[in-house]
């Protein structure tokens, strides 16, 4: 089975390159691989740090020789496979795979992971995201390979956000009517507030529980 040195190779980590979809439109994969070298030497590498690529239309070339440690993930490089697809500009880690890659990207990028774990012991698919501070390579990979849907995270929520923001803007308006109304007025208006506003985080709490169940999913 495959080895870097001594160590087993049992993981592949996914990537992307963080082109835009027309970077080098028109160039074939081999143009686009030379340039990622170019890059990484500037780097002091001595060369491309990934093993394979996979350009948007599903073509797959190679980097780095498999029997060598990548230059992708630090401190995972030995033992591990990196798998760079070209795109990926602007994502979040946790987008749709489709959102910046292509159907063939994904066909392609399921095949060459099948065919990693024909000569290697691999154990582990993970996304640089997983290990790094990274949105690469823009979207959950965990999900994508149990074909679950992404989960945003609680601050992503469009649902969440925007309930809190109908709570503080409504306590916003509250506190301008008070100011122009007199004592027992503004004591009627303070609690129909806080009936409004313990509604409203009844419903963000309900919305966060389903959040929770969704990420245990």
């Amino acid at each position: 089975m495959l080895r870097h040195g001594k160590t087993p190779v049992t993981t592949i980590f996914v990537h992307c390159s963080a082109t835009r979809p027309e970077w080098l439109s028109g160039s074939p994969l081999s143009e686009k691989i030379k340039e990622f070298t170019r890059w990484h030497k500037a780097k002091g590498w001595g060369t491309i740090g990934y093993h394979h690529v996979i350009d948007r239309d599903g073509t797959v070339g190679v980097g780095r020789d498999e029997s060598m440690p990548g230059a992708h993930v630090a401190g995972h490089n030995t033992g591990s496979i990196g798998i760079c697809l070209v795109g990926g500009h602007g994502s979040n880690e946790n987008d749709h795979f489709r959102d910046h890659y292509t159907a063939e990207q994904e066909a392609a990028l399921l095949k060459i992971i099948e065919e990693i774990k024909t000569r290697a012991d691999i154990k582990f698919v993970r996304g640089h995201n997983e290990v790094a501070a990274k949105a690469c390579p823009g979207f959950n990979v965990q999900r994508w390979l149990a074909k679950k849907p992404p989960q945003p995270k609680l601050t992503e929520s469009t649902t969440i956000r925007a309930t809190a923001i109908q709570m503080a803007s409504g306590a916003g308006a509250v506190a301008t009517a008070i100011g122009a109304l007199d004592g027992k007025a503004q004591i009627v208006i303070v609690l129909l507030a806080a009936v409004g506003i313990a509604a409203a985080a009844w419903v963000m709490r309900e919305r966060i529980r389903k959040w929770a169940r969704e990420v245990a999913e």
